[in-house]
Protein backbone atom coordinates (compact mmCIF):
# COMPACT_ATOMS: atom_id res chain seq x y z
CA UNK A 1 0.00 0.00 0.00
CA UNK A 2 1.07 3.50 -0.80
CA UNK A 3 0.95 5.30 2.60
CA UNK A 4 -0.09 8.55 2.23
CA UNK A 5 -0.41 12.02 3.88
CA UNK A 6 -2.81 14.57 3.13
CA UNK A 7 -1.04 18.12 3.81
CA UNK A 8 -3.76 21.08 4.42
CA UNK A 9 -6.89 19.80 5.31
CA UNK A 10 -9.32 22.26 3.85
CA UNK A 11 -11.90 21.86 1.49
CA UNK A 12 -9.91 20.05 -1.17
CA UNK A 13 -7.56 18.51 1.04
CA UNK A 14 -11.06 17.50 3.40
CA UNK A 15 -12.23 15.91 0.02
CA UNK A 16 -8.95 13.60 -0.68
CA UNK A 17 -8.74 12.50 2.85
CA UNK A 18 -11.86 11.20 3.09
CA UNK A 19 -11.51 9.66 -0.34
CA UNK A 20 -8.94 7.52 1.19
CA UNK A 21 -10.56 7.44 4.16
CA UNK A 22 -13.07 5.30 2.32
CA UNK A 23 -10.77 3.70 0.83
CA UNK A 24 -11.78 4.70 -2.89
CA UNK A 25 -8.38 4.44 -4.10
CA UNK A 26 -6.98 1.22 -4.71
CA UNK A 27 -3.83 0.78 -3.34
CA UNK A 28 -3.57 4.06 -1.34
CA UNK A 29 -3.93 4.29 2.56
CA UNK A 30 -4.14 7.41 4.58
CA UNK A 31 -1.51 7.43 7.06
CA UNK A 32 -0.88 11.34 8.28
CA UNK A 33 -2.96 14.41 8.37
CA UNK A 34 -1.90 17.97 9.13
CA UNK A 35 -4.12 20.95 10.58
CA UNK A 36 -7.76 19.93 9.83
CA UNK A 37 -10.10 22.80 9.31
CA UNK A 38 -12.94 22.42 11.79
CA UNK A 39 -15.60 22.60 9.33
CA UNK A 40 -13.78 18.87 8.52
CA UNK A 41 -13.34 17.62 11.54
CA UNK A 42 -16.18 15.00 11.98
CA UNK A 43 -15.79 13.46 8.28
CA UNK A 44 -12.41 12.66 9.12
CA UNK A 45 -13.15 11.44 12.84
CA UNK A 46 -13.21 8.41 11.96
CA UNK A 47 -9.48 8.21 10.56
CA UNK A 48 -8.42 9.87 13.95
CA UNK A 49 -10.20 7.80 16.03
CA UNK A 50 -7.95 5.07 14.16
CA UNK A 51 -4.67 6.12 14.91
CA UNK A 52 -3.89 8.86 12.11
CA UNK A 53 -1.94 11.30 13.18
CA UNK A 54 -2.65 14.74 12.57
CA UNK A 55 0.32 16.96 12.67
CA UNK A 56 0.20 21.25 13.16
CA UNK A 57 1.41 21.42 9.53
CA UNK A 58 4.08 20.53 6.98
CA UNK A 59 6.65 21.62 9.04
CA UNK A 60 6.09 19.08 12.15
CA UNK A 61 5.27 16.38 9.30
CA UNK A 62 8.41 16.34 7.51
CA UNK A 63 10.26 16.64 11.08
CA UNK A 64 8.45 13.10 11.62
CA UNK A 65 9.50 11.51 8.72
CA UNK A 66 12.91 12.75 9.24
CA UNK A 67 13.37 11.78 12.63
CA UNK A 68 11.98 7.87 11.65
CA UNK A 69 9.09 8.72 13.38
CA UNK A 70 6.33 8.26 9.86
CA UNK A 71 6.77 6.56 7.59
CA UNK A 72 5.02 7.56 4.12
CA UNK A 73 5.80 6.77 0.49
CA UNK A 74 3.57 9.87 -1.15
CA UNK A 75 1.30 13.31 0.22
CA UNK A 76 -0.95 14.81 -1.52
CA UNK A 77 -0.45 18.76 -0.80
CA UNK A 78 -3.47 20.99 -0.85
CA UNK A 79 -2.43 23.80 1.25
CA UNK A 80 -2.58 27.38 0.36
CA UNK A 81 -1.22 28.61 -2.89
CA UNK A 82 2.32 29.98 -2.01
CA UNK A 83 3.57 27.39 -0.09
CA UNK A 84 3.26 24.70 -2.68
CA UNK A 85 6.80 24.92 -3.94
CA UNK A 86 8.27 24.95 -0.13
CA UNK A 87 6.49 22.17 0.80
CA UNK A 88 6.54 19.54 -2.97
CA UNK A 89 10.52 20.24 -2.64
CA UNK A 90 10.56 18.83 0.75
CA UNK A 91 8.67 16.05 -0.03
CA UNK A 92 10.93 15.10 -3.21
CA UNK A 93 14.11 15.14 -0.93
CA UNK A 94 12.53 12.79 1.42
CA UNK A 95 11.78 10.54 -1.28
CA UNK A 96 7.87 10.83 -1.47
CA UNK A 97 5.78 10.86 -4.69
CA UNK A 98 3.99 14.14 -4.58
CA UNK A 99 0.31 14.93 -5.49
CA UNK A 100 0.45 19.40 -5.76
CA UNK A 101 -3.62 20.70 -5.98
CA UNK A 102 -3.59 23.23 -8.74
CA UNK A 103 -1.82 26.12 -9.05
CA UNK A 104 1.73 24.75 -9.42
CA UNK A 105 2.47 27.41 -6.70
CA UNK A 106 2.29 31.22 -7.38
CA UNK A 107 4.77 32.21 -10.17
CA UNK A 108 6.24 29.74 -13.45
CA UNK A 109 9.74 30.30 -11.36
CA UNK A 110 8.08 28.31 -8.29
CA UNK A 111 6.69 25.67 -10.67
CA UNK A 112 10.17 25.28 -12.23
CA UNK A 113 12.03 24.49 -8.97
CA UNK A 114 9.19 21.51 -8.00
CA UNK A 115 9.83 20.09 -11.37
CA UNK A 116 13.55 20.23 -10.83
CA UNK A 117 13.22 18.66 -7.45
CA UNK A 118 10.89 16.00 -9.24
CA UNK A 119 13.34 15.40 -11.65
CA UNK A 120 16.31 14.56 -9.15
CA UNK A 121 13.96 12.21 -7.27
CA UNK A 122 12.88 10.20 -9.64
CA UNK A 123 9.85 10.31 -7.54
CA UNK A 124 6.42 10.66 -9.33
CA UNK A 125 4.61 13.95 -9.51
CA UNK A 126 1.54 14.78 -10.60
CA UNK A 127 -1.26 17.70 -10.76
CA UNK A 128 -5.10 17.96 -9.45
CA UNK A 129 -5.86 19.11 -13.02
CA UNK A 130 -9.57 17.14 -12.35
CA UNK A 131 -11.02 18.65 -15.34
CA UNK A 132 -8.67 17.02 -17.94
CA UNK A 133 -10.72 13.76 -16.80
CA UNK A 134 -14.36 15.16 -18.07
CA UNK A 135 -15.47 13.45 -21.28
CA UNK A 136 -16.41 16.07 -22.69
CA UNK A 137 -13.17 17.84 -22.67
CA UNK A 138 -11.40 14.62 -23.54
CA UNK A 139 -13.30 14.68 -26.76
CA UNK A 140 -12.78 18.32 -27.53
CA UNK A 141 -8.65 17.61 -27.00
CA UNK A 142 -9.25 14.49 -29.24
CA UNK A 143 -10.57 16.23 -32.57
CA UNK A 144 -8.23 19.31 -32.28
CA UNK A 145 -4.66 17.05 -31.66
CA UNK A 146 -6.16 14.87 -34.37
CA UNK A 147 -6.05 17.48 -37.06
CA UNK A 148 -9.66 15.62 -38.63
CA UNK A 149 -10.52 19.19 -39.03
CA UNK A 150 -7.64 21.14 -39.66
CA UNK A 151 -5.58 24.04 -37.78
CA UNK A 152 -6.63 26.43 -35.21
CA UNK A 153 -7.85 29.42 -36.39
CA UNK A 154 -9.40 30.75 -33.23
CA UNK A 155 -10.68 30.39 -29.75
CA UNK A 156 -13.02 32.18 -27.53
CA UNK A 157 -13.70 31.06 -23.91
CA UNK A 158 -16.40 32.91 -21.72
CA UNK A 159 -15.89 30.88 -17.95
CA UNK A 160 -18.44 33.44 -15.83
CA UNK A 161 -19.43 30.60 -13.81
CA UNK A 162 -17.05 31.23 -10.95
CA UNK A 163 -19.95 33.46 -9.29
CA UNK A 164 -18.87 34.38 -5.47
CA UNK A 165 -20.25 36.67 -2.61
CA UNK A 166 -18.65 38.70 -0.56
CA UNK A 167 -18.51 36.28 2.29
CA UNK A 168 -16.64 33.37 0.43
CA UNK A 169 -13.50 36.19 -0.06
CA UNK A 170 -13.73 36.67 4.43
CA UNK A 171 -14.09 33.02 5.18
CA UNK A 172 -10.69 32.55 5.21
CA UNK A 173 -7.99 35.03 5.94
CA UNK A 174 -5.10 33.62 3.37
CA UNK A 175 -8.15 34.58 0.41
CA UNK A 176 -8.13 37.27 -2.17
CA UNK A 177 -4.47 38.27 -1.26
CA UNK A 178 -1.31 38.82 -3.06
CA UNK A 179 0.84 37.30 -0.24
CA UNK A 180 -1.36 34.09 0.77
CA UNK A 181 -3.42 33.59 -2.19
CA UNK A 182 -0.83 34.95 -4.48
CA UNK A 183 -3.47 35.98 -6.74
CA UNK A 184 -8.08 36.62 -7.10
CA UNK A 185 -9.62 34.43 -10.03
CA UNK A 186 -6.99 33.54 -12.45
CA UNK A 187 -5.05 32.14 -10.09
CA UNK A 188 -7.54 30.22 -7.25
CA UNK A 189 -10.66 29.47 -9.66
CA UNK A 190 -9.01 29.34 -13.64
CA UNK A 191 -5.88 27.14 -13.28
CA UNK A 192 -8.06 24.76 -14.28
CA UNK A 193 -9.68 26.50 -17.40
CA UNK A 194 -6.13 27.71 -18.53
CA UNK A 195 -4.80 24.24 -18.64
CA UNK A 196 -7.45 22.91 -20.16
CA UNK A 197 -6.88 25.96 -22.99
CA UNK A 198 -3.17 25.57 -23.59
CA UNK A 199 -3.93 21.10 -22.98
CA UNK A 200 -6.38 21.49 -25.91
CA UNK A 201 -5.10 24.28 -27.96
CA UNK A 202 -1.44 24.44 -27.10
CA UNK A 203 0.32 27.32 -25.95
CA UNK A 204 -0.16 30.72 -27.12
CA UNK A 205 2.72 32.63 -28.06
CA UNK A 206 1.77 36.13 -26.77
CA UNK A 207 -0.95 37.92 -24.14
CA UNK A 208 -2.24 41.13 -23.32
CA UNK A 209 -4.07 40.78 -20.40
CA UNK A 210 -6.13 43.53 -18.83
CA UNK A 211 -7.37 42.50 -15.32
CA UNK A 212 -9.72 44.46 -12.62
CA UNK A 213 -9.13 43.99 -9.34
CA UNK A 214 -11.27 44.66 -6.59
CA UNK A 215 -13.87 45.18 -9.20
CA UNK A 216 -16.81 43.19 -7.75
CA UNK A 217 -15.71 42.78 -4.41
CA UNK A 218 -13.75 44.64 -1.29
CA UNK A 219 -10.75 42.65 -2.26
CA UNK A 220 -7.01 43.92 -3.30
CA UNK A 221 -6.72 41.02 -6.27
CA UNK A 222 -8.48 40.57 -9.52
CA UNK A 223 -12.29 39.04 -9.62
CA UNK A 224 -12.77 40.16 -13.27
CA UNK A 225 -10.01 39.28 -16.28
CA UNK A 226 -10.11 39.32 -19.90
CA UNK A 227 -7.38 38.22 -22.23
CA UNK A 228 -6.25 38.34 -25.97
CA UNK A 229 -4.11 35.91 -27.06
CA UNK A 230 -2.12 34.99 -30.11
CA UNK A 231 -0.55 31.69 -31.45
CA UNK A 232 2.37 31.23 -33.90
CA UNK A 233 0.46 29.79 -36.69
CA UNK A 234 -1.45 32.95 -37.03
CA UNK A 235 -5.06 31.62 -34.72
CA UNK A 236 -6.33 34.12 -32.33
CA UNK A 237 -8.00 33.98 -28.96
CA UNK A 238 -9.76 35.41 -25.90
CA UNK A 239 -10.19 34.28 -22.47
CA UNK A 240 -13.25 36.07 -20.30
CA UNK A 241 -13.60 35.13 -16.71
CA UNK A 242 -15.04 36.82 -13.30
CA UNK A 243 -16.64 36.01 -10.04
CA UNK A 244 -18.81 38.55 -10.00
CA UNK A 245 -21.29 37.91 -12.71
CA UNK A 246 -24.70 36.34 -12.46
CA UNK A 247 -26.19 33.99 -14.07
CA UNK A 248 -22.43 33.26 -15.51
CA UNK A 249 -22.27 31.16 -18.27
CA UNK A 250 -19.09 28.86 -19.30
CA UNK A 251 -18.89 28.13 -23.36
CA UNK A 252 -16.14 27.41 -25.11
CA UNK A 253 -15.71 27.85 -29.24
CA UNK A 254 -13.00 26.36 -31.34
CA UNK A 255 -12.45 27.64 -34.77
CA UNK A 256 -10.81 25.34 -36.68
CA UNK A 257 -10.51 25.33 -40.51
CA UNK A 258 -13.19 22.87 -41.51
CA UNK A 259 -15.45 22.77 -38.27
CA UNK A 260 -16.52 24.93 -35.89
CA UNK A 261 -16.81 23.39 -32.19
CA UNK A 262 -19.00 24.67 -29.67
CA UNK A 263 -19.12 23.67 -25.82
CA UNK A 264 -21.79 24.90 -23.00
CA UNK A 265 -23.50 23.09 -20.60
CA UNK A 266 -21.21 20.03 -20.69
CA UNK A 267 -22.48 19.70 -24.72
CA UNK A 268 -20.58 19.69 -27.23
CA UNK A 269 -21.25 20.72 -30.91
CA UNK A 270 -20.12 20.24 -33.92
CA UNK A 271 -20.23 22.67 -37.32
CA UNK A 272 -18.63 20.63 -40.55
CA UNK A 273 -18.39 22.38 -43.28
CA UNK A 274 -16.50 19.35 -45.16
CA UNK A 275 -19.31 18.42 -47.10
CA UNK A 276 -20.53 21.28 -47.51
CA UNK A 277 -17.81 23.06 -49.51
CA UNK A 278 -16.20 19.80 -51.30
CA UNK A 279 -12.98 21.22 -50.53
CA UNK A 280 -10.81 22.92 -47.97
CA UNK A 281 -11.94 26.01 -46.76
CA UNK A 282 -8.91 28.00 -47.56
CA UNK A 283 -8.75 27.02 -51.62
CA UNK A 284 -12.84 27.80 -51.27
CA UNK A 285 -12.06 31.14 -50.02
CA UNK A 286 -9.48 31.69 -52.63
CA UNK A 287 -11.61 30.60 -55.55
CA UNK A 288 -15.05 31.24 -54.66
CA UNK A 289 -17.10 33.86 -56.87
CA UNK A 290 -20.09 33.99 -54.81
CA UNK A 291 -19.45 36.97 -52.54
CA UNK A 292 -22.79 36.37 -50.31
CA UNK A 293 -22.85 32.54 -49.68
CA UNK A 294 -23.58 31.97 -45.94
CA UNK A 295 -21.91 28.58 -45.04
CA UNK A 296 -24.35 26.67 -42.42
CA UNK A 297 -22.19 23.76 -41.87
CA UNK A 298 -23.33 19.95 -40.75
CA UNK A 299 -24.59 20.60 -37.16
CA UNK A 300 -24.28 17.48 -35.11
CA UNK A 301 -24.74 17.44 -31.02
CA UNK A 302 -22.70 15.35 -28.80
CA UNK A 303 -23.93 14.87 -25.10
CA UNK A 304 -20.85 13.49 -23.02
CA UNK A 305 -21.48 10.64 -20.28
CA UNK A 306 -21.48 12.98 -16.96
CA UNK A 307 -17.90 11.85 -15.06
CA UNK A 308 -19.41 11.27 -11.39
CA UNK A 309 -15.59 11.40 -9.53
CA UNK A 310 -13.28 13.16 -11.04
CA UNK A 311 -11.27 13.55 -7.97
CA UNK A 312 -11.44 9.99 -7.43
CA UNK A 313 -9.97 9.12 -10.80
CA UNK A 314 -7.00 11.69 -10.49
CA UNK A 315 -6.37 9.71 -6.91
CA UNK A 316 -6.42 6.58 -9.01
CA UNK A 317 -4.04 7.48 -11.78
CA UNK A 318 -1.25 8.49 -9.54
CA UNK A 319 -0.92 5.23 -7.33
CA UNK A 320 -1.64 3.56 -10.66
CA UNK A 321 1.55 5.55 -11.82
CA UNK A 322 3.40 4.72 -8.28
CA UNK A 323 2.42 1.27 -8.91
CA UNK A 324 3.85 1.34 -12.32
CA UNK A 325 0.38 0.14 -13.99
CA UNK A 326 -1.06 3.61 -15.36
CA UNK A 327 -0.38 7.28 -15.98
CA UNK A 328 -1.07 10.79 -13.96
CA UNK A 329 -4.16 12.26 -15.43
CA UNK A 330 -1.95 15.47 -15.66
CA UNK A 331 1.80 14.78 -14.79
CA UNK A 332 3.25 17.77 -12.43
CA UNK A 333 5.57 19.14 -15.23
CA UNK A 334 2.45 20.42 -17.03
CA UNK A 335 1.48 22.87 -13.63
CA UNK A 336 4.19 25.80 -15.08
CA UNK A 337 2.54 25.99 -18.22
CA UNK A 338 -0.98 26.97 -17.55
CA UNK A 339 0.69 29.57 -14.95
CA UNK A 340 3.65 30.77 -17.37
CA UNK A 341 0.29 32.15 -19.27
CA UNK A 342 -1.93 33.84 -15.91
CA UNK A 343 1.59 35.26 -15.01
CA UNK A 344 1.88 36.63 -18.57
CA UNK A 345 -1.76 38.04 -18.15
CA UNK A 346 -0.99 39.42 -14.91
CA UNK A 347 2.36 40.89 -16.62
CA UNK A 348 0.97 42.01 -19.43
CA UNK A 349 -1.69 43.97 -17.53
CA UNK A 350 0.21 45.61 -14.79
CA UNK A 351 2.85 46.90 -17.34
CA UNK A 352 0.00 47.46 -20.01
CA UNK A 353 1.35 45.96 -23.10
CA UNK A 354 1.52 42.85 -24.69
CA UNK A 355 3.97 39.83 -23.47
CA UNK A 356 5.71 37.13 -25.19
CA UNK A 357 5.43 33.71 -23.57
CA UNK A 358 9.03 32.30 -23.41
CA UNK A 359 9.54 29.14 -23.74
CA UNK A 360 9.58 27.16 -20.31
CA UNK A 361 13.18 26.78 -19.70
CA UNK A 362 14.54 29.33 -21.52
CA UNK A 363 16.61 32.13 -21.16
CA UNK A 364 14.16 34.51 -21.84
CA UNK A 365 11.61 32.61 -19.05
CA UNK A 366 14.38 33.75 -16.18
CA UNK A 367 14.05 37.13 -17.35
CA UNK A 368 10.07 37.10 -17.54
CA UNK A 369 10.02 35.12 -14.10
CA UNK A 370 12.28 38.43 -12.52
CA UNK A 371 10.09 40.72 -14.29
CA UNK A 372 6.77 38.89 -12.79
CA UNK A 373 8.13 38.42 -9.34
CA UNK A 374 9.43 41.98 -9.32
CA UNK A 375 5.95 43.26 -9.82
CA UNK A 376 4.29 40.34 -7.81
CA UNK A 377 6.41 41.53 -4.35
CA UNK A 378 5.55 44.84 -4.80
CA UNK A 379 2.09 43.85 -4.72
CA UNK A 380 2.70 41.52 -2.02
CA UNK A 381 4.31 44.64 0.18
CA UNK A 382 1.09 47.21 -0.61
CA UNK A 383 -0.88 44.81 1.28
CA UNK A 384 -3.70 46.91 3.48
Amino acid sequence: MIRTAVIGVGNMGSRYAALLQEKSVDGMELCALTRIGSAYREALQQSVEQGVPVYAGAEELFQAVEAGELQLDAVIIATPHPAHEEITVRAFRNGLHVLCDKPSGVSSGQAGRMEAAADSSGKVFGMVFNQRTMPVYRKIKELVSSGVYGSLKRMNWVVTDWYRPEAYYHSGAWRATWDRDGGGVLLNQCPHNLDLLQWICGMPSRVQGFCKEGHYHHIVVEDAATAYMEWENGAIGTFITSTGEAPGVNRLEIALEEALLVCENSVLRIGDIRGELGCREAEYRRTSGDHFRKIRGEWTEWQPPVEEQPYQKVLQAFADEILGRGKCVADGREGRKSLLLSNAIYLSSWEKRMVEIPLPGSAAEMDFETLFESHLRRKQDSRP
